[in-house]
C-alpha cells in the first residue's frame, strides 16, 4: 500500500481510518463505514451452507418416485445460465434450488418432498424507482405485476451501488438482497442510501414453494438533504 501525506485529503488514499474505509471501485472514489453487525455477511454465508448441506442429505431420503417427479419438473422448467441461455437442470438441482429459495427466507420452513404443480401467482411487470418522499437517503420503489400476488409469497428486493454516475447496465455481482416483502404488496422504501450517488434496484417474485420469476430493474438517486 502506498503511503500518502494527509490521506483524508488525497485521492490516492486507501485503507481504513477511524472505522471509515477509503477505496476506489468502478463506481469511483468512496469512503464507507461498515454496517453493524460487521459479521452479518459471514453469518448469512453460514446459513446458506447449512441449508444446502441439509437439503443434500434430505434428497437421499426421498423415494424413487419422488426423485422422478423432480426430474420431470426440471425437464419442463428450464433454467437460465449467466449468458441468458436456457439449460435443463437435474431433478436434484431442482429440489435444492426451490427448497433453498423458500428456506433462506424462512429457515424454519419445512422442505417440500414434491415439486409444485402450479406456476407463481404473479411476476413483476414494471419496476419504478424515485427519490423518496421521506428522509434524505430514501428511495421509493413501486411496481406493477402480471398476476395477483398473495400474502404467503414474497417479493425479493436487491440493491447495487453506490455509483458516482448513471449506468447503462448494473453489475450483477454487486447486488445485495435488501428485503423480502409480502407478495400482496406493491411498494417499498429503501432507506439510508448515500445522497448524490446512483443505485440499481431489482425485484422478482418468489412463491411459497421456492419458484422464482424473471427480474425487473430500475435505477435512481435517493432523496437529498434540502
Amino acid at each position: 500500500m502506498a503511503v500518502v501525506k494527509s490521506p483524508l485529503n488525497s485521492m490516492d488514499a486507501r485503507g481504513s481510518v477511524g472505522g471509515v474505509t477509503y477505496s476506489f471501485t468502478r463506481g469511483g472514489y468512496t469512503a464507507k463505514r461498515k454496517p453493524k453487525p460487521t459479521r452479518r455477511l459471514r453469518a448469512a454465508v453460514n446459513l446458506v451452507r447449512s441449508i444446502l448441506g441439509y437439503l443434500a442429505r434430505q434428497w437421499g431420503e426421498l423415494s424413487n418416485e419422488q426423485r422422478e417427479s423432480w426430474g420431470t419438473w426440471a425437464l419442463t422448467h428450464p433454467g437460465t445460465d449467466k449468458f441468458g441461455d436456457p439449460f435443463i437442470m437435474s431433478g436434484f438441482n431442482a429440489f435444492i434450488m426451490l427448497n433453498h429459495h423458500r428456506m433462506r427466507i424462512d429457515p424454519g420452513e419445512a422442505y417440500e418432498v414434491l415439486p409444485p404443480e402450479d406456476p407463481p401467482a404473479s411476476s413483476p411487470l414494471v419496476l419504478s424507482a424515485a427519490a423518496g418522499a421521506g428522509d434524505p437517503g430514501d428511495v421509493d420503489l413501486t411496481w406493477t405485476e402480471t398476476g395477483i400476488g398473495i400474502a404467503a409469497d414474497f417479493w425479493e428486493i436487491a440493491v447495487a451501488g453506490p455509483f458516482q454516475s448513471e449506468g447503462r447496465v448494473a453489475v450483477e455481482t454487486m447486488y445485495k438482497v435488501y428485503a423480502f416483502v409480502a407478495g400482496n404488496v406493491l411498494m417499498e422504501t429503501i432507506e439510508d442510501l448515500d445522497e448524490g450517488m446512483w443505485y440499481w434496484f431489482k425485484i422478482r417474485y418468489i412463491d411459497e414453494y421456492g419458484q422464482v420469476t424473471a427480474e425487473q430493474v430500475a435505477q435512481t438517486t435517493p432523496k437529498v438533504t434540502v
